[in-house]
């Protein structure tokens, strides 16, 4: 089977009140709600993803108060860069969200995509002064990949964005926001999603490997350099991003799990 990005979209129609770029970008996005769900990373009906609709400056992002099984491409609310709504959807949005998310898509335009979680093995090692520990081949994607930023309270300040952005620097794709969560972006959802995945499972091994009490065998920089260059591209590829074979089998998996999700 094909598994470029076309092979989601082959067989969709677009509906009137969309452009194309914006009914894909719905789809793929509220794809992602459905995969969290699915891994069971969701907080009630708290945190947030949001995408840059490709060409625009403008964002989407789930309408607050849903579940994130209830999420389709319909529903999703699109705002600007300020998080002011403009569309007419009936749904609020989580003022945490928009001010994370709005910081990062403007103070850094590489990122299309902002992913926020509260699992619990993220937060116990947000907890822990030592931080994100890459031990596997998957983890080291994020050596000199991660950015961390302090605890100030619930995000509702605008103060804070710059701050944020700073935090997540230049060249990172992640952030661990300290005794509260973590934040991945990406050039788009799959990537965002991928890297989510990947740092769960990283602080799921991290922790199981601290709590054995044995040595940790420790692998050198320069085999973590270049395993992080293998997952980005590497220098042959000039960094450039290809499309996951996984996304495409999640669109298929949620198809397959709710025929109806993706209206």
């Amino acid at each position: 089977m094909d598994n470029t990005a076309e092979d989601i979209f082959a067989s969709k129609v677009t509906p009137p009140a969309y452009s194309d770029i914006e009914w894909k970008a719905r789809v793929e996005l509220a794809l992602c709600y459905r995969m969290v769900d699915y891994y069971g990373w969701t907080t009630q009906v708290y945190n947030h993803i949001s995408y840059q609709i490709p060409g625009t400056e403008h964002l989407l992002i789930n309408a607050f108060g849903l579940l994130y099984s209830e999420i389709k491409p319909s529903n999703l609310v699109k705002i600007d860069f300020e998080g002011n709504k403009i569309d007419d959807s009936p749904y609020p949005i989580n003022k945490a969200g928009s001010v994370i998310h709005t910081a990062l898509h403007k103070g850094r335009p590489d990122v299309h995509c902002v992913m926020h979680t509260h699992n619990s093995d993220i937060q116990a090692i947000s907890a822990l002064e030592c931080g994100f520990i890459p031990l596997y081949q998957e983890a080291f994607m994020f050596y000199e990949r991660i950015g961390y930023h302090d605890f100030e309270g619930i995000v509702l300040d605008q103060s804070e964005q710059q701050r944020l952005v700073e935090s997540l620097g230049p060249t990172n794709h992640t952030l661990m926001l300290n005794n509260h969560g973590v934040v991945t972006t990406g050039p788009d959802v799959a990537w965002t999603f991928m890297r989510m995945y990947q740092i769960i499972q990283g602080c799921q091994v991290q922790l199981k490997a601290m709590a054995s009490g044995g040595k940790i065998i420790k692998v050198s920089e320069d085999a973590m350099r270049k395993t992080r260059e293998q997952f980005e591209g590497g220098d042959a590829q000039a960094g450039a991003q290809v499309r996951l074979p996984e996304w495409p089998a999640y669109y298929r998996l949620m198809s397959r799990l709710d025929p109806n999700w993706d209206q």
